[in-house]
C-alpha cells in the first residue's frame, strides 16, 4: 500500500531540543509525542514525506506544489545552525499530484521547479527533525502549501493528493504541519483571544474522536479569532483521508498530544492506517450499500484511484457470512456513464431491489460478503462443446425477447449442461423446445 501514515505535528523550532535548551521542559508532551512520531516514522520506513507546511511558497487563489529536485535547511535563524537537512525531491509524486488536482479542477500552482533546490521553512524543518531522525535510509520529499481558497477547495486538494498517493508505488507518509491558535495567553505573539482556547479544543476534540465533519464545520468566526496557521492543513488531510477511505482503506486517529504552554497551541496527531484498502470496486459497492440502508441516498461516485474509466456491464452479488445468498442484481453491458455509476446503481438494487428477497436491513450490514464481477464482452457460440463453467458465464436469448444469465465459476455447477438448464430456467426458456441463442463471456472478478 502506498499511503503508510499521516502525521500532524507544530512546528515551532523551541521544541527542537538544540534551541529551546532550558525551555524544552516547558513542552514536555509536544517534545515527547514528537518523539512517539520519530518513531513510529522509523518503524513506518516512508519512501517518500510529503508534507504540508503554511510558511512556504503560499498563493492566495491556487494550492501549491513543489516539483524542485532537492531540498535543504537549516535552523540557523534559531540559532542552531548544526541542525540541517538535505533530502532529494520526488518529482514524479509531485507531478502525479499535480496532475491529478488540475484534471479535478483544483487550482494549483508550481511552487519549486525541475533541477531547483529549495529552502526549507521552519514549518517544514522542525518536522523534518523529528520525522527525519530516525531513519535508516534516505528519504525523498514532495513540499506543499495551502492557500486563501475557500475550506472546501483544500478539502478538494486533499483528495486529489491522496488519491495520487494512493495510486504511487512508493512507501508515502503525510504529515500536515501547522500551530494552532496563536492567542492563548496574554502574552502570546499574536495577542490574547479567550476564543484561541475554544477554537483548540473543538479541534482536539474533534481529530481524536476522528470527526472530520465536526472539524470542518468550526465557526469561521471562532477561526478567525484564533489567529492560527493549521486548519487549513488539518482540512487538506481530511481530504486525503477521504481518499484512503473512498478506496476501502480505513484509518483512526490518536491524539498524542495537546498543549498551549507559550501562548501558542501545539497539537501532535496520527491518522493510523488499520486495515489496507480492500478492492476498490467492491469498497465503492460496499459505500454504495450501506449509504442507501442507512440513509436511503445513493453516493455519487468519483473516479476510483487507480481503475481504467470505461463503461461496462456489471453484477453485485451479495452474501451473508454462512454463504447463504442475498442479492443479487447486475447489468449484462453498461447502461451509465461509468463503471463507477454502474456499480453504485447494480448494488443499491442488489441490496434492496431483488425480488427474491426483502430488502437489506442495517444488522445485516456487519456480516455481508460483497462481490463485483465485471463482464467482458460477450461472444455467441454453436453449442455445449464451446463452454466451460469455470471460465465462461453465458446468456441465454430468445426471439421473443426472453434472456437469461449465470456468471461463471459457482459452486455446483460443474458441467456446460447443468449451466444451460439453471440459466434457462432462471428465464423461463425450455431448451428442448425454444429457439435460442448461445453466448459465452469472461468476467473479471473483484471479491
Amino acid at each position: 500500500m502506498a499511503l503508510i501514515g499521516c502525521f500532524v505535528t507544530p512546528h515551532p523550532p523551541i521544541i527542537v531540543p538544540e534551541v529551546g535548551g532550558a525551555s524544552l521542559a516547558e513542552a514536555d508532551a509536544t517534545v515527547q509525542a514528537m518523539n512517539t512520531v520519530r518513531e513510529k516514522t522509523a518503524l513506518l520506513d516512508p519512501d517518500t514525506i510529503v508534507l504540508m507546511s503554511p510558511h512556504g511558497s503560499l498563493a492566495r487563489g491556487q494550492m501549491g506544489v513543489s516539483l524542485a529536485s532537492g531540498y535543504k535547511g537549516s535552523l540557523a535563524f534559531f540559532r542552531a545552525p548544526h541542525v540541517r537537512l538535505e533530502a532529494a525531491g520526488d518529482q514524479a509524486l509531485a507531478e502525479a499530484i499535480m496532475e491529478e488536482a488540475l484534471g479535478h479542477g483544483v487550482p494549483a500552482t508550481i511552487t519549486g521547479s525541475h533541477g531547483e533546490v529549495v529552502d526549507l521553512d521552519h514549518g517544514a524543518m522542525v518536522p523534518l527533525t523529528y520525522l527525519m531522525g530516525g531513519l535508516t535510509r534516505p528519504c525523498r520529499l514532495v513540499l506543499l502549501a495551502f492557500s486563501y481558497l475557500d475550506l472546501e477547495e483544500h478539502v478538494r486538494f486533499g483528495e486529489a493528493v491522496g488519491r495520487a498517493l494512493l495510486a504511487a508505488p512508493q512507501r508515502v507518509l503525510y504529515v500536515a504541519s501547522g500551530d494552532l491558535s496563536h492567542r492563548l495567553l496574554p502574552e502570546a505573539p499574536a495577542g490574547y483571544d479567550p476564543r484561541g482556547a475554544q477554537f483548540d479544543k473543538a479541534v482536539a476534540d474533534a481529530f481524536a474522536s476522528g470527526d472530520w465533519e465536526a472539524l470542518l464545520s468550526i465557526d469561521s468566526g471562532l477561526v478567525t479569532a484564533a489567529g492560527e496557521c493549521g486548519y487549513r492543513s488539518l482540512a487538506v488531510l481530511s481530504g486525503v483521508v477521504g481518499a484512503l477511505e473512498a478506496a476501502g482503506g480505513q484509518a483512526r486517529n490518536h491524539l498524542l498530544s495537546y498543549e498551549g504552554p507559550f501562548g501558542v497551541g501545539y497539537l501532535v496527531g496520527e491518522v493510523e492506517i488499520v486495515e489496507e484498502r480492500s478492492d476498490p470496486l467492491v469498497g465503492l459497492a460496499r459505500r454504495a450499500i450501506e449509504a442507501y440502508v442507512r440513509d436511503r441516498t445513493a453516493i455519487k461516485p468519483a473516479r476510483l484511484p487507480g481503475v481504467e474509466p470505461r463503461q461496462a456491464g456489471v453484477f453485485v452479488s451479495l452474501h451473508l457470512r454462512d454463504g447463504s445468498l442475498r442479492g443479487c442484481i447486475g447489468t449484462t453491458q453498461s447502461t451509465r456513464a461509468s463503471i463507477e455509476e454502474e456499480i453504485v446503481g447494480n448494488a443499491i438494487s442488489a441490496a434492496s431491489r431483488d425480488p427474491r428477497f426483502y430488502p437489506l436491513n442495517e444488522d445485516e450490514l456487519a456480516d455481508l460478503d460483497i462481490s463485483v464481477d465485471v463482464l467482458g464482452s460477450p461472444e455467441e457460440v454453436s453449442g455445449l462443446q464451446d463452454l466451460d463453467p469455470r471460465e465462461y458465464g453465458i446468456i441465454v436469448r430468445t426471439a421473443d425477447g426472453r434472456q437469461a444469465l449465470l456468471l461463471p465459476d459457482l459452486e455446483g455447477v460443474d458441467t456446460a449442461e447443468q449451466q444451460l438448464r439453471i440459466t434457462c430456467g432462471k428465464g423461463g426458456i425450455d431448451p428442448d423446445i425454444d429457439r435460442y441463442r448461445l453466448f459465452r463471456f469472461r468476467v473479471e472478478r473483484h471479491h
